[in-house]
Order: structure tokens, then C-alpha cells, then sequence
């Protein structure tokens, strides 16, 4: 099978650039755009498809057997961990720090931290969650094992774990099945320690 721009650096050239690493199976596109790369750690099977943006300025923890699809967006002001088998569909955002827009202060990083009010709170993404395409994860938000989140869907607090969220904001919508619980010890063995994220 062919392709083009299709290439994909693993654990050797990330850890010349500071990311820790837990196993051989990394496969980081080489558009993605890493900032505070020593503040990220991967434990393996992790896969980081194109143009996406991990800013891990607090930190940003990724279990192990973790897709991140093409064009998403983990801010880790305020630290992000995602535990194993979890997967972050195309376009998806990971926002763990936020201006404040009540009008109060002003916003956006070229104005000085004494002017701006910038909310940061870690996000933590269970086991075998699923975030669907565009949806938004906002900072704090803890989202348990096994929840799924809608696609275009707005998460701005915890949701359980093994229920289905939708919408903006996310409502639940279903509960979801256990079953695959005993598909995962057919998966290959789980290398590498999960951690909390650094925090500021």
C-alpha cells in the first residue's frame, strides 16, 4: 500500500526531545506539534495520528493501547491523563486550562498573567473511554471508565463510568456494555507505568 506524507517517528527520536517512553510500539506522526515534550509520557501501543497538538505544559500522561486521531487538541495546562484502551476521535479537544470570559479580565496568552484569569483543572480519561469526533472536553472533567461521549458533544463535568453521554451540554443517553472487558486480556501484554500528571 502506498502513501504519502505518511511517516511516523517512535520512541528513539521522542526521547532525544524528552518524552518519556515506556515501550517500542509509539507511532507519533511527524506533523504533530509536541510543546513541553519532557512533560509528556507514553507507556506504548500508543498511536498520534496527524496535525494534532499535545501541549503538556502540566503535564499529559497516556496509558497504554491509546488512538489519538488526526486534528485533536490535548492542553495540558492544567494536566491530562488517559488510561489504557482509551480512544480520542478525529477533531476532538482536551482543554484542561481556560481564560476566563465573564469580562472581568482580559484573555489570551500575549496579555500578562496579572491581567488574565485562567481556570486550570486536570482532565482524567478513564479505560476504555471513547470521545467521538469534535466533541470538547472541558478542565476538570473526569470521564469513568468505559464512558463514550458523542461526537460534536460538549463535556463540562464528570460523567460515570459505562454510560453514553450526547449533546451540548452532554446528557446520558444510554448505558454501555462491559463485554469488552474480557476481549482485553486477548490484547497484547501492557508495558510501561500509567502516572499522574506533573502538575504546575
Amino acid at each position: 500500500m502506498k502513501s504519502r506524507n505518511g511517516n511516523f517517528i517512535g520512541r528513539i527520536e521522542l526521547e532525544r526531545i524528552g518524552v518519556r517512553c515506556g515501550g517500542d510500539e509509539i507511532r507519533i506522526h511527524e506533523s504533530v506539534v509536541l510543546i513541553d515534550a519532557e512533560r509528556l509520557e507514553l507507556s506504548n501501543h500508543v498511536r498520534v495520528d496527524p496535525f494534532c497538538i499535545l501541549s503538556a505544559g502540566g503535564g499529559i500522561v497516556l496509558g497504554s493501547h491509546i488512538h489519538i486521531a488526526a486534528h485533536c487538541s490535548l492542553i495540558g495546562g492544567g494536566g491530562i491523563q488517559i488510561d489504557d484502551f482509551a480512544g480520542i476521535s478525529h477533531g476532538s479537544k482536551l482543554l484542561s486550562a481556560s481564560d476566563d470570559l465573564s469580562g472581568n479580565y482580559l484573555t489570551g496568552p500575549t496579555v500578562a498573567d496579572e491581567f488574565r484569569n485562567v481556570l486550570q483543572a486536570p482532565i482524567h480519561v478513564g479505560r476504555h473511554v471513547v470521545i467521538g469526533a469534535g466533541a470538547v472536553v472541558l478542565p476538570g472533567a473526569t470521564l469513568g471508565e468505559g464512558a463514550v461521549v458523542g461526537a460534536l458533544s460538549l463535556v463540562r463535568h464528570n460523567l460515570p463510568a459505562w454510560t453514553v453521554w450526547a449533546g451540548i451540554p452532554a446528557q446520558q443517553v444510554h448505558e454501555r456494555s462491559r463485554g469488552l472487558l474480557g476481549l482485553e486480556k486477548l490484547a497484547k501484554p501492557l508495558t510501561g507505568p500509567t502516572r499522574e500528571p506533573n502538575q504546575q
